[in-house]
């Protein structure tokens, strides 16, 4: 491990940062790959050869005897997960009783190896990853990347959206004629000149999401358009598998909404196994999920959907379906009886809660998080009959 000098930080141990939206998908390249170039791993050792110290301004680092790197909020966890230590209740206390804690704990595995994947920050080597030696990494600009060259059909786009809440005024721009999807034609579609924002493009500390729309393979619904889609979702750092997932797509209030609706293809590969397969493996997935997209008919979703929007049915059968608490649920509800424009104005119909529950997933702060709502509301359309 590299010696560093550790300056200050916000608490990085303790708090997690938000995600970063890019606005188009080149520049997120560009920033995933010049974050890698950041990166080395050090090779495995036995985590009771570890220390867990205080690095001044309430910070925490990882040590050995040849350096130090700090520890992120992920990175936290992972190391609270490798000796059975609860991470929420560590960040409850100061740093140095939470370093006492976790040394106590690293002492007692001294067979246990990990590897630590460190990058170089304006703060100081920052642990971004602590995983074992089997651990796969497919990188998450190799992602990109390789989605960017599966996408051989002409119409493939990141969606256009509103801005969301709090988006600064320089990611802001307004909307030109390529950024207007084709067959949108109701009040509430974006139209050219409206302020739009980056969306469907997101990186954080923990994992990358992609969004890409084929703006040529509309599907009819009574609410107008959907899309077809496809969403890559990976974790570098362990947080997560690959996961490849085709879906549907709306513009509804020209927001960001996805309808994990009738699912053509949901994929995931473990990071296990040689150094490229966790890549090889995706990136042949990946062709298959793009090609069937390409070539589908979209007549199972459209008679899904229209069946969906007559079907009346009660907030407890949504919650066994989904998953869901009866709060998420309720609120669902709720969001679909404001927006009636969504469902028709049928909020007590199957879709209806489908409408109201992915515009209340928009309320997270993480993708990740979001992402699960989308989920559960794909449940229902696909399970309610």
């Amino acid at each position: 491990m590299v010696v560093s000098n550790i300056t200050s930080a916000s608490s990085q141990w303790a708090n997690r940062p938000s995600e970063e939206r890019h606005k188009d998908i080149e520049s997120m390249l560009n920033s995933l790959s010049a974050r890698r170039k950041l990166c080395a791993e050090t090779e495995p050792m036995r985590i009771s050869d570890l220390e867990v110290v205080e690095a001044g301004n309430n910070e925490l680092a990882l040590a050995n005897g040849s350096g130090a790197a700090l520890l992120s909020h992920y990175t936290l966890n992972q190391l609270s997960t490798s000796v059975n230590a609860p991470a929420s209740y560590l960040r409850t206390l100061s740093a140095s009783t939470a370093a006492q804690a976790l040394n106590e704990g690293l002492h007692k595995f001294e067979d246990k190896k990990r590897s630590i994947l460190i990058q170089d920050t304006e703060q100081g080597n920052l642990a971004r990853a602590i995983t074992s030696p089997q651990y796969s990494r497919y990188w998450d600009d190799d992602v990109v990347c390789d989605l960017i060259n599966s996408l051989s059909a002409d119409g493939w786009r990141v969606p256009p959206a509103r801005p969301y809440p709090g988006c600064p005024d320089e990611d802001k721009w307004a909307a030109s004629a390529a950024d207007v999807l084709p067959g949108e034609s109701n009040s509430l579609s974006i139209k050219e000149g409206d302020i739009v924002g980056p969306a469907g493009l997101y990186s954080s500390d923990r994992d990358c999401f992609v969004l890409m729309i084929n703006q040529n393979k509309a599907i009819s619904t009574p609410n107008g358009p959907m899309y077809r889609a496809i969403i890559a979702r990976n974790s570098e750092v362990g947080a997560s598998a690959y996961h490849l997932e085709c879906i549907l797509y709306s513009t509804v209030c020209g927001n960001h909404i996805l309808w994990s609706a009738e699912s053509i293809a949901t994929i995931r590969v473990v990071h296990r196994g040689s150094a490229d397969s966790a890549r090889i493996n995706g990136r042949a997935f990946m062709a298959a999920a793009v090609s069937t997209i390409e070539n589908s008919s979209a007549y199972a979703e459209e008679k899904a959907i229209s069946e969906a929007s007559e079907a009346v049915i009660e907030e407890k059968r949504v919650q066994q379906i989904t998953g869901l608490s009866a709060q998420q649920v309720r609120l669902g509800k709720v969001l679909a009886e404001q927006n009636p424009q969504d469902h028709n104005g049928r909020a007590d119909t199957v879709w209806g809660y489908v409408n109201g529950l992915t515009r209340a997933s928009q309320a997270s702060e993480y993708m990740a998080d979001r992402s699960s709502i989308d989920t559960a509301a794909a449940k229902l359309l696909k399970g309610w009959t």
